[in-house]
C-alpha cells in the first residue's frame, strides 16, 4: 500500500465499520423478529434463503474482533445497535439482555483505546412495527425517537460519535420503489412516504440525542456518481434524475432544508400531506456529514414510468458485486458536497470497500483501497474538511439479499466454523496506520530491533502501571505491568530497557501524590519513587516524576476537535490557558497557562477546597456526612472537602448522605460505578439524587476554577468518571457551571470540553517530556 497514515493530517482518524444484523447472530439474545427476517424466508428474495440468525456470532466473540480492530491500529470503530434487540416490539418493553450487550459492548471498546462510533439504524426493523406501515407510517419518526432514547439514555454517554440512520436511500427507495431489500415493496408511493419519513425519524433522533446532551452527532448517506451514458440530451437528464432520487434528496433536505425540484417532479403527488412543514426537523444541526462511497453508475433513459431510467454496463473494472471502480468520483462527490451542502463542517468517509472473491490474499482490495486514500488526499488538497474514513468493513458477514456470497470483510469468516484469519489487506493496513500512529492506538512492535533515540513515560496507578515507548515524539508502543512493590516497578522499567536494547534518553514517570525534592510519593501505591531510582534502573540522562494533574495537564496541550465532546463553545479548543478537572479515583485539578506562546503547567489541590450546601434541601445531606467522613470537613461549619463528594471515593459517601438524610437505613457501601449504573437507567431515586448532586456541585466548583483563571483555551473534564460517564454532564452540569450571578454571560462565553483521550496519563507525560527536552538542561 503506498498511502499510509503520515500522508493525512494529524487528527486524521482512521476507522472500520460493522453493522448489527449481518455480525452479530440476531437469534440469540432475546432479540425480536424483524423485517429482515420476513423478507429472507421468502423464496427468491436472498440468496439460498440465508438469514442473520448466526452470521460471524459477533455477540459471543466481540472481544476477540475488537482485539483485531486493535491490532490494526484503527482509531474508531462504527457499529450499529439492533432495534429489535432493544426493543422485541419496536416499543414498549426493553430487552435488558439487549441493552446490557452494547454497554460492555462500549466498555470492551473504550478499554482497549477505541472511538465507539454508533449507527442507531442499520435496516432490521421490528416486524411489530413493519406491520403497522414501517417506514410508510408517519409515527414511525416518533418511535424511532422513543428507542434512541431507551439506546443512548444508556451508553450515549460513551460514544465518540453517533448518527440515527445509516444511507436513508436503501432505507427508502431501494426497498419500497426497487424491491431488493425488506419489505421488499415496488410502490412509488410507498418509496415518496418512506424517503419523507426516514429523513424525519432523522431530525427526531438528533433531537433525542441533542435533549441528552450529547454532541458529535451527524448523518450517514449513500452517494454514487451518476454519468450519462452517452451524449444525448435524454441521458443527461436521466442521470441528473438519478442523482437527484439517490444524492441530492437526502443532503438537501438535511443541510438545505429543501428537495430538489427534479425528484419532486415525480415524488411530490405521494409525498404526506403537510411535507413542507417538517424540515426544521428533519434539517435540526449536526455536526458532522458521513459519505459512503463505493461505485458510479452510467445512466441511460428508459421507456418506463417516472423516473424513466436504467443503468447501463460501464468499462471501468469491476468488484464481486459488479461495481465500477472509479475513486475519482469520490474526490469529485466530497468536492461538491463541500461546495453545495457542508461547507466547513467535519466530512468523514464513513463507508468504502468492496466485496471480492479473493478470501486471504486480497490484493485487489489493498489496490481499491490505496486508490480511495489517494482520492480523499485529492479532496483535502482541494480543501475539503475530511476528517477520517472507514473501512468497509472488519468481517465477511451477511451481504442482505447476497447472502453470505459477497465478502468485504478485511477479516475472512469460515461460515462453517466461524474462524476469523486477517486477509492481506489487513495487514496491509495495519503497516499503513503504524505510521504517524495515534496514542490512543499504539503500534505493538517486535522489539528485535534496537531504538537509538527513544523516551520512557509512565503513568502509575494504585494497581497498575503503563509504560509507553515514545519515538520520533509519537508513542511507539504501550505496555501494563503490575504496579506492585517499588523493586516490582523499578524492576519493569529496567526490564523494558533491556528489550529495547539501548538507554532511553528521557524518562517521565507521572503519579497520584505530590512530588518533592525529585520524589514522588504515590499515594494510591504506597511507595516513594525518585528520579535517582529511575536513571539506576534505565540508563537515562534525563529523569523526571511528576503529579498526575501536571500530566493531566499537559495531555490537553496539542488536543484536537477529534480529541474532545463539546459541551459548549467552539468545536477546535483554541490555543491559551487551560484548566483541566479530573473526577477519578480523587478530584484533581490542573492548568497550562499560556504565555509568549508557550505552555507552562501548574497543578495544585483544587479537589480540597470546601464544598456548599446549594440548596435548603442539602442541609440535611452535608449534615448527615459529617456522620461518615466528619474529618473531611472544615471545624464546624458545613464545608466539606470537595473531593470527599466529587471523585469516584467521594461518591459513595455521598449516596449514604443521601440515604440518612432522607430517614432511610444506611445500606452496605456501593460501588460509583454501580451507583452511576442505576441513576442512569432510573432505578435507584438515592442513586438519581446522589448522581444530581455531583453533576451540579462539579459544575459550579468547576465554574469557579474558571473564573479564578479565565482559560481562554478551555475548560476540559479529563479521566475515566468523565469519558464513562458522558451523559451527567448535561443541561444540569452546564447550568451550574454557567450560574455566576452577575458573570454568568462571562462563565457562558468560556469553552467547556470532555477530553476522550483514553490514555491522558501517557499523552501528558509525553508532551511534558517533548516540552521538557525542548529546554536546556540545568
Amino acid at each position: 500500500m503506498k498511502h499510509a497514515r503520515a500522508d493525512f493530517p494529524k487528527d486524521f482518524l482512521f476507522g472500520v465499520a460493522t453493522s448489527a444484523y449481518q455480525i452479530e447472530g440476531h437469534a440469540k439474545g432475546g432479540a425480536g423478529r424483524t423485517h429482515w427476517d420476513t423478507f429472507a424466508a421468502s423464496p427468491g428474495n436472498v440468496v439460498r434463503g440465508e438469514n442473520g440468525d448466526v452470521a460471524c456470532d459477533h455477540l459471543n466473540r466481540f472481544e476477540q474482533d475488537f482485539d483485531l480492530v486493535r491490532e490494526a491500529g484503527f482509531d474508531c470503530y462504527r457499529f450499529s445497535t439492533s432495534w429489535a434487540r432493544v426493543l422485541p416490539d419496536g416499543r414498549g418493553q426493553v430487552n435488558q439482555a439487549g441493552l446490557d450487550y452494547y454497554d460492555r459492548l462500549a466498555d470492551a471498546l473504550l478499554e482497549r483505546g477505541i472511538r465507539p462510533c454508533l449507527t442507531l439504524y442499520h435496516w432490521e426493523l421490528p416486524s411489530a412495527l413493519a406491520d403497522q406501515g414501517g417506514w410508510c407510517n408517519r409515527d414511525i419518526a416518533d418511535w424511532f425517537a422513543d428507542y434512541t432514547q431507551v439506546v443512548m439514555g444508556r451508553i450515549g454517554d460513551r460514544m465518540f460519535s453517533a448518527a440515527p440512520i445509516n444511507e436513508p436511500w436503501c432505507v427508502s427507495w431501494l426497498s419500497h420503489f426497487e424491491g431488493h431489500h425488506a419489505p421488499g415493496l415496488r410502490d412509488i408511493r410507498a418509496a415518496a412516504r418512506a424517503m419523507h419519513h426516514v429523513l424525519l425519524a432523522h431530525g427526531r433522533a438528533i433531537q433525542a440525542m441533542r435533549s441528552l446532551g450529547m454532541s458529535n452527532l451527524g448523518a450517514v448517506f449513500n452517494l454514487e456518481w451518476s454519468e450519462p451514458a452517452d451524449d444525448s440530451a435524454e441521458a443527461r437528464l436521466a442521470a441528473d434524475r438519478y442523482d437527484a432520487i439517490y444524492n441530492r434528496f437526502f443532503l438537501g433536505g438535511v443541510f438545505n432544508k429543501e428537495y430538489p425540484q427534479t425528484a419532486l417532479e415525480g415524488l411530490e403527488p405521494h409525498l404526506p400531506k403537510g411535507w413542507q412543514n417538517d424540515f426544521e426537523t428533519i434539517g435540526t444541526q449536526v455536526d458532522w456529514c458521513g459519505l459512503n462511497y463505493y461505485t458510479r453508475k452510467l445512466i441511460a433513459p428508459a421507456d418506463a414510468a417516472w423516473p424513466s431510467l436504467q443503468e447501463v454496463p460501464g468499462p471501468l473494472p469491476k468488484t464481486q458485486m459488479g461495481w465500477e471502480i472509479d475513486p475519482s468520483a469520490l474526490t469529485r462527490f466530497l468536492v461538491r458536497t463541500r461546495k453545495d451542502y457542508t461547507g466547513a463542517f467535519p466530512i468523514y468517509i464513513t463507508e468504502n470497500g468492496m466485496a471480492s472473491e479473493e478470501r486471504v490474499q486480497d490484493d485487489d482490495r489493498i489496490d481499491y483501497l490505496d486508490k480511495h486514500l489517494a482520492a480523499v488526499l485529492d479532496a483535502l488538497a482541494q480543501g475539503v474538511p475530511v476528517n477520517g474514513y472507514f473501512v468497509w468493513s472488519l468481517l465477511d458477514n451477511y451481504e442482505w439479499a447476497f447472502g453470505y456470497e459477497k465478502r468485504f470483510g478485511l477479516v475472512d469468516v469460515d461460515f462453517e466454523t466461524l474462524a476469523r484469519t486477517p486477509k492481506a489487506s489487513f495487514m496491509a493496513l495495519k503497516s499503513a496506520l503504524s505510521g504517524g500512529q495515534s496514542v490512543s492506538q499504539p503500534l505493538a512492535q517486535p522489539f528485535g530491533a534496537v531504538h537509538e533515540h527513544w523516551n520512557l513515560v509512565a503513568d502509575i496507578g494504585g494497581t497498575n502501571t503503563r509504560l509507553g515507548v515514545v519515538t520520533n515524539g509519537e508513542l511507539a508502543d504501550l505496555r501494563k505491568h503490575p504496579t506492585g512493590t517499588l523493586e516490582d516497578l523499578l524492576e519493569a522499567f529496567h526490564d523494558l530497557r533491556d528489550e529495547i536494547g539501548t538507554n532511553p534518553q528521557a524518562v517521565v514517570a507521572a503519579g497520584a501524590g505530590p512530588v518533592r525534592d525529585g520524589t514522588i510519593q504515590l499515594t494510591n501505591a504506597n511507595l516513594d519513587l525518585s528520579e535517582t531510582e529511575l536513571a539506576k534502573a534505565t540508563g537515562a540522562e534525563r529523569t523526571f516524576v511528576i503529579n498526575d494533574f501536571t500530566a493531566a495537564a499537559w495531555s490537553v496541550a496539542e488536543v484536537t476537535r477529534s480529541d474532545v465532546a463539546v459541551l459548549q463553545g467552539q468545536a477546535t479548543p483554541p490555543t491559551g490557558t487551560r484548566l483541566v478537572v479530573g473526577p477519578g479515583t480523587g478530584l484533581g485539578v490542573g492548568a497550562l497557562l499560556y504565555s509568549e506562546g508557550r505552555y507552562h503547567t501548574v497543578s495544585g489541590e483544587g479537589g480540597h477546597v470546601g464544598l456548599y450546601p446549594r440548596h435548603r434541601d442539602e442541609v440535611d445531606i452535608f449534615e448527615a456526612a459529617r456522620r461518615i467522613a466528619q474529618g473531611c470537613f472544615f471545624g464546624d461549619s458545613l464545608a466539606l472537602e470537595a473531593e470527599m463528594f466529587l471523585s469516584g471515593t467521594g461518591l459513595p459517601i455521598l449516596y449514604q448522605a443521601v440515604e440518612l438524610a432522607a430517614g432511610q437505613a444506611r445500606t452496605q457501601a456501593r460501588s460509583a460505578k454501580d451507583i452511576l449504573n442505576d441513576a442512569r437507567n432510573g432505578t435507584d431515586l438515592v442513586a438519581e439524587k446522589a448522581a444530581q448532586i455531583f453533576t451540579t456541585h462539579l459544575g459550579a466548583l468547576m465554574g469557579d476554577l474558571a473564573v479564578t483563571l479565565m482559560p481562554e483555551g478551555g475548560v476540559f473534564l479529563v479521566g475515566g468518571v468523565a469519558e464513562k460517564n458522558r451523559w451527567l454532564f448535561s443541561d444540569n452540569f452546564k447550568d451550574a457551571f454557567n450560574g455566576g450571578g452577575r458573570f454568568s454571560d462571562l462563565r457562558r462565553s468560556l469553552n467547556l470540553y470532555v477530553s476522550e483521550q483514553a490514555e491522558f496519563g501517557i499523552i501528558g507525560a509525553n508532551n511534558f517530556c517533548k516540552n521538557a527536552l525542548r529546554q536546556q538542561p540545568d
